[in-house]
């Protein structure tokens, strides 16, 4: 079966993929294979799929960790930043220039901001 072609973010992130998990529920942990960087999954309500931290200003950079000690804050800092994008949508996509699809944040619509008569 295909993975939704996009979620609504729900604004829960727990450090590990809970196992009664609701769709747009977010899990954050180290990378696989002892990486030193944080990675993300996204449930879409019937499989854990990679969630792409870019989008929250998360970069390759700015998911890096150099000691054990770095883990637990920067996994709340995460947190903190996908649970202020609840209500917002993902998008399952290729990023620019990778082959594996996985689900995207485009950032907070312009129509969200306050307009000012001007």
């Amino acid at each position: 079966m295909n993975p939704p072609t996009q979620i609504t973010l729900s604004g829960i992130v727990n450090p590990r993929k809970q196992p009664f998990a609701g769709v747009g529920d977010v899990a954050t942990h180290p990378g696989a294979g002892r990486t030193p960087y944080i990675d993300a999954t996204i449930f879409d309500g019937k499989a854990w799929r990679a969630l792409d931290l870019k989008g929250f200003g998360f970069g390759a950079g700015g998911r890096v960790f150099t000691s054990s000690s770095e883990i637990g804050p920067l996994m709340r800092q995460i947190a903190q930043k996908i649970n202020s994008c609840k209500g917002l949508p993902v998008y399952y996509e290729c990023p620019f220039g990778q082959d594996r699809r996985k689900y995207l944040f485009r950032g907070v619509p312009i129509s969200t901001f306050p307009q000012h008569p001007y």
